[in-house]
């Protein structure tokens, strides 16, 4: 007779949370009478249309399909170089190359406090040549490129390959390496006075580089505001747009001081959110979100080119999604996320590889992230209507309810006097703290299901190993790189270096 299990509630499980992740109470059913007080004129529009609600462009995409652009950065130049290029002839629409942590703090890789670091989370870009190796082979009047990497060398040697291949500036298309004094993320936030005082100071440099770029790239969009950062400190989705807005909107401030024209700074400013697994609340996010930026660049900046409202944005899937155990079933969880973000209007989108809570993604999870793009493009029917998820009683309550938590938030940061004040006086840390902190009591008190992680998890001899990208770095192929710049640098014009 064979041995009987034992089935854990099993068929009579039920849906026990009645929030959003990020903590918003969830009706049992929504009516018409919950979305009484909203106007489609003034709250929605047409996709296409002031104030954006349902979209930046009318046909969304049915016109195009978003950027499916990886984030992707090897150990060396040479190696991402060669995953670009697997990705794009795997059908890849766009790029996305992320610095290295010696290079996201402008260190070169052969400095002392580099040692251990170089080509780990992404690719060392310290030299031209470390541009040119990437793009090596690569058509940059037919791609568009997409650069996480701060350091001003990427950018700069980007448009000095242009130059030396004959493509002319104004075809190259992409996203970011005009980093302004706020660096374009939330390194700020904790930066304080140093911050305040290089906004004031930078300011018509970086004023000028942007009317310099528009004026001869006008298809790139030089400055990219990182949102995505702040998201993985476990912020809420409202703290998330409301922090990134609030960094935004100090720099126009800052600029408009300057005598800059808006309407142009406005154009040229994209950015990168995050999407997690709540699908209904992360497409309600970016909705709200799109309606604020737009009425907050009218309302208070005077910005009135319909193109320069827009709220264009990249998403990358959460990568704190992403769980150690049973690796492989954040096949799913990035999927759904990547899900929440089309439904949401996104206008590019990397989802993140099954094994990125491990390592760099390996060709296989690349892959595997790059064919859930194109399944969810071209088999899902989510691309046959723009804002799809429009007049849905749930969701139009839950975008009026995140606009608001949204605009209370930057209300509270104004009334202190701004984000630079904010963080003089730690509220920004604190806000990051507390949500990391409710995050972590939610999981242990199982409040919040993370499937492998507190239920329905495996003994650890059952999971699967899974493969590891090159051991995580290449070290003999680093150590060759960090040994050819130690030699550029003794053979270089010194007098051309100062």
């Amino acid at each position: 007779m064979s041995q009987e299990i034992e089935v854990k509630k099993g068929f009579f499980k039920k849906a026990e949370r009645k929030r959003t992740w990020s903590g918003i109470p969830v009706k049992e059913v929504y009516r018409p009478d919950d979305i009484n007080g909203l106007e489609y004129a003034r709250d929605l529009g047409e996709p296409g249309e002031y104030p954006f609600t349902r979209g930046v462009y009318a046909n969304m995409y049915r016109g195009r399909i978003w950027s499916q652009r990886l984030v992707t950065g090897c150990s060396t130049p040479a190696l991402t170089n060669e995953r670009f290029k697997y990705l794009l002839s795997q059908g890849e629409t766009a790029i996305n190359m992320i610095g290295d942590q010696p290079t996201m703090i402008c260190l070169d890789p052969d400095h002392p406090m580099a040692d251990g670091a170089v080509g780990r989370a992404g690719v060392p870009i310290c030299t031209m040549n470390d541009l040119f190796t990437i793009m090596d082979g690569l058509p940059l009047d037919g791609i568009s490129t997409m650069i996480t990497a701060l350091t001003p060398i990427a950018f700069a040697s980007y448009i000095v390959l242009a130059e030396k291949t004959g493509v002319p500036l104004a075809r190259l298309r992409g996203t970011g390496g005009l980093w302004p004094p706020s660096l374009g993320n939330p390194t700020c936030l904790y930066g304080g006075r140093e911050w305040f005082d290089a906004l004031h100071s930078e300011m018509e440099e970086f004023v000028a580089a942007t009317e310099w770029v528009a004026k001869n790239m006008p298809l790139w969009n030089p400055t990219n505001y990182n949102a995505y950062i702040i998201r993985e400190t476990g912020v809420t989705a409202a703290q998330e747009v409301a922090l990134i807005f609030a960094q935004v909107f100090e720099v126009l401030k800052t600029a408009r001081e300057c005598g800059a024209d808006m309407q142009l700074i406005a154009s040229k400013i994209s950015f990168t959110f995050s999407a997690m697994i709540d699908i209904f609340e992360e497409a309600a996010k970016f909705r709200a979100a799109r309606k604020i930026y737009a009425r907050t660049l009218k309302e208070t900046f005077g910005v009135k080119d319909p193109k320069s409202l827009r709220m264009k944005f990249h998403v990358h899937t959460g990568g704190i999604l992403m769980e150690f155990p049973q690796a492989v079933i954040n096949i799913a969880r990035a999927a759904y996320a990547g899900l929440a973000a089309v439904l949401g209007g996104c206008q590019s989108l990397a989802i993140c590889g099954y094994d990125e809570a491990v390592a760099i993604p390996t060709e296989e999870a690349a892959t595997i992230a790059l064919r859930t793009e194109q399944i969810l493009g071209f088999e899902t029917g989510v691309t046959n209507v723009a804002d799809p998820l429009g007049g849905s009683y749930y969701v139009e309550a839950l975008t009026e309810k995140r606009a608001e938590e949204i605009q209370k938030i930057l209300d509270q940061i104004e009334g202190m006097g701004g984000l630079t004040a904010a963080v003089k006086k730690v509220w920004v840390d604190q806000q990051m703290e507390q949500a990391w902190l409710t995050y972590q009591r939610e999981v242990e008190n199982k409040d919040r299901i993370v499937v492998g992680v507190n239920e329905f998890t495996v003994p650890d001899e059952a999971d699967p190993a899974i493969p590891v990208y090159h051991d995580q770095v290449e070290q003999k192929l680093v150590e060759q790189y960090i040994k050819e710049i130690k030699e550029l640098k003794k053979s270089r014009s010194q007098q051309s270096v100062r």
